[in-house]
């Protein structure tokens, strides 16, 4: 079974925020498409494990792991008391090759060796076992869950290494044999994962303030071009309509991504919004949906809720004014 909820990435949510405030350069457009494409990829992946069955299994999705002193981040991790699986998702398309150990689209080098990735993440799960003194079996594998990649290489060796769509279903079937459970050594292996779970220590956005627009924007075209009324805003391009609080989520998960780790106080909130909402509605939102933190006279707000999705789907059944889309 799913351990965790499989979330949009750090980095995917940043640049979510950013195309909608800022035209992106070439090189952060490649970085958005990129992380879009990841997951993706990792969504394909969850989807046709589910439709197979994964109860006798411990799964681990998207977690970070601290192991002597550095972080490693995983996109999957299957348990059983046979072991532990890293599986690396690769989102590719088209034709790729591997020659001489080197990862090629055509004749262009991909500069990220798929195999050292996975070796590395292999590696620190053994690190991790080593240094517990525990018994189990660690192995890794890639997986290709786009069915419009194909493969070629000069090492067939390689092809023990991964797993393509075409082969996804019965890799993910033989998790469900007789023999496969999740007994007493799967929950130990299971706590220790837990054990060194971390933050992402990598996201570390740095923005240039003078670049975003501030407001607030529809959600369905992006455009900041609202009618407001007292309790909803109509957007004048397309014609939805959104109550104020959701217009406030979408803007304090935009201001967490954008700046990450960085303070929220009501004012910061209200210039982000360019003031396209009344101060006395802003501390409403505040209050409900944030954690505070006082220092003195200068209080701060956390966003309680991952992202503006998490936010909506917890928080729906509490909104007194409804969206009209």
């Amino acid at each position: 079974m799913f351990i965790n909820e499989r979330t949009k990435p750090h980095d995917l949510l940043y640049y979510e925020a950013l195309a909608a405030r800022t035209s992106l350069t070439k090189v952060e457009s490649r970085k958005f498409s990129t992380y879009k494409n990841g997951f993706e990829g990792e969504q394909m992946y969850d989807q046709l494990f589910d439709s197979i069955g994964h109860d006798n299994i411990l799964i681990y999705r998207d977690v970070f792991l601290s192991v002597d002193n550095s972080v490693t981040q995983y996109d999957s991790l299957i348990i059983s008391d046979k072991g532990i699986i890293s599986n690396e998702i690769k989102n590719f398309t088209g034709s790729c090759t591997v020659r001489n150990g080197n990862w090629f689209r055509g004749d262009y080098p991909i500069p990220n060796n798929a195999f050292s990735q996975l070796n590395r993440a292999v590696g620190k799960l053994m690190e991790l076992r080593n240094t517990a003194k525990a018994d189990f079996n660690v192995s890794g594998k890639l997986v290709f869950p786009n069915d419009t990649f194909i493969f070629h290489s000069d090492d067939q060796s390689n092809w023990d290494k991964m797993i393509l769509r075409s082969g996804l279903r019965d890799y993910f079937q033989q998790f469900n044999q007789t023999g496969i459970k999740a007994g007493n050594k799967a929950q130990y292996i299971s706590r220790l994962i837990s054990e060194h779970i971390v933050e992402n220590t990598y996201f570390n956005p740095q923005i240039d303030k003078t670049r975003l627009k501030f407001g607030l924007y529809c959600g369905h075209c992006g455009s900041f071009n609202l009618n407001k009324t007292r309790f909803h805003l109509t957007c004048n391009k397309c014609g939805s309509v959104e109550c104020n609080e959701t217009h406030l989520l979408r803007a304090m998960s935009d201001y967490k991504f954008l700046f990450y780790n960085q303070s929220m106080t009501r004012n910061d909130l209200l210039k982000f919004i360019d003031n396209d909402l009344h101060h006395k509605v802003i501390s409403r939102a505040l209050l409900k949906h944030c954690y505070i933190n006082s220092k003195g006279r200068n209080t701060t707000y956390t966003f309680k809720y991952y992202d503006f999705d998490d936010a909506v789907r917890k928080s729906d059944v509490y909104m007194r004014y409804k969206d009209h889309n």
